[in-house]
């Protein structure tokens, strides 16, 4: 009878060291990729975009002679005819009700409102600014 010999299974040899080094070449492969994107344009090549110059805009007072109402605002074209949007201050030692609003230059129609309810009778005023 003949002998039979056993050997012991091995480990799977090591990976080279090639192999061992290939996710570190992975990884240095988007740094050069960025290295390889074009380079950006100098400030002076870019076109200058003309912007539109700001509106001007200038004071606008707006004065009101109601001495019995609570409230004045104005409505008009420069708030959408809104009530409650622009409320005036009464001055204590003449009776008159003011503000002063910015406005871009123009002409705005405007109408003084008294306690929220009372509109002024007839045209609409045109304040020029």
């Amino acid at each position: 009878m003949a002998k039979t010999t056993t050997t012991k299974a091995t480990k799977p040899a090591a990976k080279p060291a090639a192999e061992k080094k290939a996710p570190a070449a992975k990884k240095a492969a988007p740094k050069a990729a960025a290295a390889k994107k074009p380079a950006a344009k100098p400030a002076a090549a870019k076109k200058a975009v003309a912007k539109p110059a700001p509106a001007k805009k200038a004071c606008a007072e707006f004065v009101a002679d109601c001495p019995l109402a609570t409230t004045v605002s104005v409505a008009g074209s420069f708030n959408n005819w809104a009530v409650d949007k622009t409320m005036l201050k009464k001055d204590k030692k003449t009776g008159l009700w003011f503000v002063k609003i910015s406005l871009p230059a123009g002409d705005y129609e405007y109408k003084f409102v008294c306690d929220g309810k009372n509109w002024d009778a007839g045209d609409n005023k045109i304040k020029h600014v």
